[in-house]
């Protein structure tokens, strides 16, 4: 007796042979399916447990099943057929995936990458790690970073507060003097990173451990590397609101103002479609170049997504902000941009809209929702302009 899906999955096999009798209908692909069931000598029980039969030849998508058999009693077999192609294909691309990055691991000699769990112990080891420190995996898995502190550095405060500085800020950088499963100390630059759950839900923390011993890299490069964009030079979108949300809390408390402007290159989409996308990375470059040019100590542009940039202004009334926008305006439409294509050259025009803390909102949320709306006014009624909120 077959129920209408294994009919499916066995009829473009069985062929003329037809599909009443299972091996009959595997014998080309499971012939061993016969002898499995002949060289059982339980009374009752399975036979076989997800034995894998693969139907497509060799190159091709592979088309798997998953065959159970159990013997009832001496007369009668129940067979389960499971199609389970697309748990077979996510196997052998995480296959892929591991030796990827088993690659790229033991090809860094400088640079260990593992996991602490919620509470900051090692729950997690590859070939790097040994590579860095000597340590295998028997000897982190359950101990705390600070394993890798050197003996004489050892602070009992030192390794709950960079957790919880990372906790806090999202993640944090510091130096140390590390030592080495052998005894060997070496100079050592410390990354870690908060991990979430696809929903949000804090998972742990990722960390990268780099031996600088022999080429130091500042901690300020390396937080300047974190928290820049990389084309550009302004800020990244996650340097700009922490420290948005700091200033808002700051000025607030203090009773000073604070404007936000955010900016949209206008018609970007032409300059890339016309000149390329080298052209359009160049005027990405030279609008943040002509703005910083006009910012003040204590001012930051960055980089939102695309052609779009955020302001924040402290210290800055509205009336204040919205002259600071219109000079930044002016400034990037009189500038000209070099292009690959012969003697051709770029002009891009800006528009910019602003918003003020206590005319705009308290939030975060409400500040940058104001001056968003106000952006998309300026481009609504002509762009190459700065409206206000």
């Amino acid at each position: 007796m077959l129920n209408p899906l294994a009919v499916q999955l066995l009829m473009p096999l069985a062929g003329s042979r037809g599909v009443d009798n299972i091996f009959e209908s595997l014998s080309d692909v499971a012939p061993e399916l016969r002898n499995l069931v002949s060289s059982y000598e339980g009374v009752r029980g399975p036979v076989c447990e997800a034995h894998r039969v693969f139907l497509s030849p060799s190159g091709e998508q592979a088309v798997v099943l998953s065959c159970t058999i159990i013997k009832i009693n001496a007369d009668t077999l129940m067979t389960v057929l499971t199609d389970i192609s697309r748990q077979v294909e996510a196997e052998r691309r995480a296959r892929q995936n591991e030796a990827w990055l088993s690659g790229i691991y033991t090809s860094v000699n400088d640079f260990a990458f593992f996991t602490l769990d919620a509470i900051g112990n090692i729950d997690s080891w590859n070939e790097s790690v040994k590579q860095v420190t000597g340590y295998g995996s028997i000897d982190v898995i359950g101990r705390p970073l600070s394993l890798f502190y050197a003996r004489d550095d050892v602070d009992p405060y030192r390794f709950p507060e960079h957790i919880a500085l990372t906790r806090e800020e999202g993640w944090h950088v510091q130096d140390s003097c590390c030592q080495a499963k052998s005894g060997s100390l070496f100079y050592a630059q410390l990354l870690v990173a908060v991990l979430r759950e696809d929903n949000g839900e804090f998972a742990g923390y990722s960390v990268v451990l780099r031996d600088v011993s022999e080429r130091k890299i500042s901690t300020d490069e390396l937080t300047r590397l974190l928290t820049t964009d990389h084309l550009t030079g302004a800020a990244n979108r996650a340097h700009f609101f922490k420290n948005a949300e700091k200033e808002l809390t700051r000025s607030i408390r203090q009773g000073r103002p604070l404007s936000f402007l955010m900016m949209d290159a206008d018609h970007f989409k032409r300059i890339n479609d016309t000149f390329g996308h080298p052209a359009g990375d160049d005027v990405l470059k030279r609008i943040v170049a002509e703005a910083k040019r006009l910012l003040r100590t204590g001012d930051m542009i960055a980089r939102l997504g695309g052609e779009e940039f955020g302001f924040m202004l402290p210290a800055t009334t509205h009336k204040e902000a919205i002259a600071i926008a219109e000079r930044i305006r002016a400034a990037i439409e009189a500038t000209t941009i070099p292009t690959a294509l012969g003697d051709s050259q770029v002009t891009v025009t800006v528009s910019l809209g602003c918003a003020s803390l206590g005319e705009s909102g308290g939030t975060m949320n409400e500040l940058l929702a104001t001056a968003d709306r106000a952006l998309y006014a300026a481009k609504a009624t002509g762009r190459n302009r700065v409206n206000g909120s």
